[in-house]
């Protein structure tokens, strides 16, 4: 029997980001076991694009009001229902009126940071309520499982995937030579350039750079990704190496570009203290990089051991500057570190979750 769900999200298709991707690979990996599934952004316009069978998503939806009003009209018009699923923390109290107005199921995915601070009755409420929890990494599900009220069973991880494309290969001589970033090695940072995310740790790679380049006299810090603190960054980076092309910032560099990009690097380096869970890392590992990460966030499960890298804490510069010497001695990552975090297993783990949220009984309409 088909599977109809609902899924309230803040951007899937026609957006840019980890979490649009993590969205997508899960209802794809959904849809592959036969789901039909319904998507209602807050941002991301999919017109134009082909969808994968089985997926249909809406236009945006913006202003809160006026989105809720759209999501519970959209639930009605489109019923039945099987599951409500809601991809952030913020939506948890419309998507627990919705199950229970459907008789639905209702599925909550949360990410890191959303869960981390938002702790409104309402929300602890529409949590506990929930019928099944997903979290992207086991630093996440601790932090969430240290506020609300949820047993912890009903609590399980689903970390990110990493997609086909992000495989080892040869670095690119034209992007080198386009790029002009010398003989290296080069150190890479992916990642939004926000003001909100200034926990990623650029300016600690700054302010290490000095010291490594005693050592490695050409080696570039190459920075790609945009928003609105990149002028600020730009000018901390001026202040902590003023040596002319230690840092390069590429801005914005398309997802298909971005295998190239990684095995054209050396070494991979986001010290950051709050990931939900990094994406990133596991994309470069996956093309062969040896990543440095935060610890502190969840990037201890996209770094699980020594075979992709290490966590430092990110306050300890001469940590960070220690690993970052190692991990440049040690050459590239064994395709097989992140097996694990590759499609099919993803899919799989999804498919398992979806299934066991099948085996509850079905609430009545309305009923709490």
């Amino acid at each position: 029997m088909t599977v109809r769900i609902l899924a309230l999200v803040g951007d899937c298709y026609g957006a840019r980001g980890g979490i649009a991707r993590y969205n997508q690979d899960l209802f794809e990996a959904l849809a592959g076991a036969g789901a039909n599934i319904l998507v209602l952004p807050r941002l991301g316009d999919a017109g134009g694009l082909s969808l994968p069978q089985g997926i249909r998503q809406r236009p945006p939806v913006f202003g809160q009001l006026k989105f809720s009003i759209t999501a519970i009209w959209t639930a009605w018009r489109h019923r039945p229902i099987d599951v409500v699923f809601c991809g952030h923390i913020f939506m948890a109290p419309l998507a627990f009126v919705i199950a229970r107005l459907s008789g639905a199921h209702c599925w909550l995915q949360a990410h890191g940071t959303d869960v981390w601070g938002n702790r409104r009755a309402i929300v602890r409420a529409s949590i506990k309520a929930s019928d099944m929890v997903t979290t992207v990494s086991r630093a996440t599900r601790r932090i969430l499982l240290g506020w609300a009220d949820l047993a912890p069973e009903r609590v399980r991880v689903l970390p990110n995937t990493v997609g086909d494309q992000f495989t080892p290969g040869p670095p690119s001589p034209l992007l080198r030579e386009r790029l002009a970033l010398g003989p290296g090695p080069i150190l890479l940072t992916v990642g939004r350039l926000a003001a909100s995310e200034r926990y990623k740790g650029h300016e600690q790679v700054f302010a290490s750079l000095a010291a490594l380049r005693a050592e490695f006299p050409t080696l570039v810090h190459v920075v790609a990704g945009d928003g609105d603190d990149r002028a600020r960054l730009e000018a901390r980076a001026a202040e902590l190496m003023p040596a002319p092309g230690a840092v390069r910032f590429l801005g914005y560099v398309p997802d298909e570009d971005l295998p190239d990009l990684y095995r054209l690097a050396d070494l991979f380096v986001m010290p950051s203290s709050e990931e939900g869970f990094g994406i990133v890392y596991l994309e470069a590992a996956a093309c062969g990089l040896r990543v440095v990460g935060g610890a502190g966030g969840g990037a201890g499960d996209a770094i699980p051991d020594a075979r992709v890298g290490v966590t430092v804490d990110p306050r300890d510069q001469k940590a960070l500057i220690d690993a970052i010497r190692l991990l440049l001695r040690q050459g590239r990552v064994e395709p097989a570190a992140v097996e694990a975090y590759r499609r099919p297993h993803f899919a799989a783990a999804a498919r398992l979750l979806l299934a066991r949220l099948k085996g509850r009984p079905r609430r009545k309409r309305g009923a709490s």
